[in-house]
């Protein structure tokens, strides 16, 4: 379930009309599935755990990835200026049944897709908006709404 689906409806429907996902999908196939990329909360009861990592780094964003394809959503700490995880993800379901857990795949390709959108100065323009086909994914912001 994605984070705020009217969001990404909204800019999924002005790169419509412009033709950007018709040229996406002519590449690189149909669109399987979408990911949103929005700034997240450490859950309370890993704040503890966390605690040292966090004060080694001065330069960190928490991130929550959400799909349309799985009811959890997978948040991590990046360190912005190695842009690395600095600790193990976690899901938090979205759901009271959530079904089947996303894959660790997932979690990587919520990394990569951070890590790419982390410019030279540290910082990072949220929410990410992904779609994804089986060959490759489409990344925007809110500065292409």
């Amino acid at each position: 379930m994605l984070k705020d689906e009217t969001k990404f409806d909204r800019l999924g429907q002005k790169l419509f009309m412009k033709g950007v996902l018709q040229d996406f999908e002519k590449k690189n196939g149909p669109i399987k599935g979408r990911m949103m990329v929005t700034e997240g909360k450490i859950p309370p009861e890993m704040l503890t755990k966390l605690q040292s990592e966090l004060m080694n780094s001065s330069n960190w964003i928490v991130v929550e990835g959400s799909f349309d394809f799985y009811n959890y959503t997978v948040g991590m700490i990046v360190d912005l200026t190695t842009g690395k995880p600095l600790a193990n993800g976690w899901l938090v379901p979205q759901l009271g049944h959530p079904g089947m857990q996303p894959a660790e795949k997932w979690q990587e390709f919520l990394i990569e897709k951070v890590v790419d959108a982390i410019d030279e100065k540290g910082k990072i323009n949220l929410p990410l908006y992904v779609w994804i086909s089986d060959r490759s994914d489409l990344t925007k912001t809110d500065q292409d709404l």
